[in-house]
């Protein structure tokens, strides 16, 4: 699973040459990221509005991420050499060790087991379908034989079996894989603090593996595992430490992503300001190998001996990956409610690129959003580049959506599902919309019709519209629909069995014990 192939997961990209479908875990398997503006009031604030109990508004997946398309990188092999892509400056302690090792003979140099990356599993025992066990607890053994849903064993123990797992939703399954792979490597249970070689294969198994914890919100094992990287400079982390293998190649076997992910991590146990400080010292670098670049130097600082043409293309991925470092500290600050941070850090970002029309638009509309969630209408208005007085554009879905939200912001219901339903005539399979909608019916008094249109929908398409966050809204529905929302319930239940995989959280179906 080499650097090339990270995108495991959207329709576009292709891994040992061979396509793949989405399997939603986009945020960390492709080069764009899930972000604030995917979801303006998120299912865990409760008091984003107050008259109802859950029910929330979700804004389309179009984001400042969505700026660099997801093949941003997965166009990399045509055009940038793996040289520029693998760059990285290590610490001053790092490069000393790493160029006593690359002047030295082969096997002459003794490094500290401080100086080393040993991680290992946290868990010993594989980790279970959650929905299995619900349903065969509430809906009967008849009911529990309709399970039929990949398992490790089930697929080749290899990353061919690992795709398919990721495919098909089973992240649990994948995550017992990522063990089972990762054992190879001396890297499984017990192996914490212990020596292992690594291989640019092993960090992508890595990788994929606390990316699936992270979707599956398993914090605990997550902080457990993924500390032993630490910011991945140690010397064991770059080519050069294994002459054997590799020579005296330069670059560091840890792929973009991993540093970005593992820079996140600690958002997810609380320590926000931790995460801040990675990302920040992350931007320093990406924006030294610029500078770095722009001088007429390779990324690292060397003497560039390639074509200057190939200059442009590095220049073009690292300008990317600053973007996207911007993105994760946007995402960050907004969680931690620092609103001016994401709003400078948005508009520097604007103001610092050409941008293409669509993508400019798209970013003023991120920074039009976070007015919003400020309570600034008139500031968001002049972001949307719209006015309330100007009749919207019939062919762009973006500008209903951004008016239907400023019209949530004022209270004006019935003007929000006007606007929601028309983008809805022109994505019609577009699931955010149809949540919008029902919200906007439940708002008008229309509760009937909000559950029917739910429920219309999640029969046309029961794998796209089972989502946690709209079945959590359509089980509040359900709930202030009728006090025989149990029914219901259970027929999600049955659907989610038939349809989903291992990952999905039954919780949001409010069953209660």
């Amino acid at each position: 699973m080499s650097d090339k192939g990270q995108n495991l997961d959207e329709p576009d990209a292709e891994v040992n040459n061979e396509r793949v479908d989405n399997a939603n875990l986009g945020r960390y398997f492709s080069n764009t990221t899930h972000t604030i503006f995917d979801e303006l009031v998120s299912s865990e604030k409760s008091d984003a509005f107050a008259t109802v109990k859950n029910p929330v508004f979700d804004i389309p997946t179009t984001s400042p991420s969505g700026f660099f398309d997801n093949d941003q990188e997965l166009t990399e092999p045509l055009q940038t050499n793996d040289f520029q892509r693998d760059v990285w400056i290590p610490s001053e302690n790092t490069t000393k060790i790493l160029r006593t090792i690359a002047t030295s003979t082969n096997g002459t140099n003794s490094i500290s087991r401080e100086l080393l990356t040993m991680p290992g599993l946290a868990i010993q025992d594989d980790m279970i379908d959650p929905t299995k066990g619900a349903v065969l607890h509430i809906l009967g053994e008849d009911e529990f034989s309709n399970r039929n849903i990949l398992t490790a064993s089930d697929v080749t123990q290899d990353e061919r079996g690992l795709r398919n797992l990721i495919q098909m939703g089973c992240y649990r399954a994948a995550v017992n894989l990522t063990g089972r792979l990762l054992a190879v490597y001396g890297q499984g249970y017990g192996k914490i603090n212990l020596p292992s070689k690594h291989t640019p294969n092993s960090l992508q198994l890595w990788f994929t593996r606390l990316s699936l914890l992270t979707k599956l919100r398993q914090i605990e094992i997550l902080e457990n595992e993924s500390k032993a990287f630490g910011n991945l400079d140690k010397p064991d982390m770059y080519f050069i430490y294994y002459p054997e293998l590799y020579g005296t190649k330069p670059g560091s076997m840890a792929s973009f992503s991993f540093r970005l992910l593992l820079a996140e991590i600690p958002n997810y146990y609380g320590k926000s300001k931790q995460t801040i400080d990675n990302l920040y010292q992350i931007l320093a670098i990406v924006k030294r190998i610029i500078k770095n670049l722009k001088s007429g130097l390779n990324g690292d600082g060397s003497e560039l001996k390639s074509n200057l043409n190939k200059q442009d293309d590095a220049l073009r991925l690292w300008n990317g990956r600053k973007c996207r470092t911007l993105i994760s500290i946007v995402n960050c600050s907004i969680g931690m409610k620092n609103y001016v941070l994401a709003n400078e850090i948005l508009e520097n970002l604007y103001s610092s690129m050409e941008w293409k029309k669509i993508e400019a638009e798209t970013l003023m509309s991120a920074i039009g959003r976070v007015h919003l969630i400020l309570g600034d209408v008139s500031a968001a208005e002049k972001q949307f580049l719209i006015t309330r007085d100007t009749p919207p554009s019939s062919k762009v879905v973006r500008e209903l959506v951004d008016r239907g939200l400023m019209a949530v912001a004022q209270n004006a219901f019935q003007e929000a599902l006007n606007c929601f339903q028309n983008a809805s005539v022109l994505d019609p399979s577009n699931v955010m919309l149809n949540n919008n909608i029902a919200v906007c019916l439940l708002y008008t008094g229309k509760l009937e019709a909000a559950v029917l249109l739910m429920e219309n929908a999640m029969n046309r398409n029961p794998v796209k519209c089972l989502q946690e966050s709209v079945i959590l809204n359509l089980c509040t529905l359900y709930e202030l629909h009728t006090t025989h929302s149990k029914q219901s319930k259970l027929h999600l239940l049955r659907q989610i069995n038939k349809f989903k995989g291992d990952s999905f959280d039954i919780a949001c179906l409010q069953l209660g014990t």
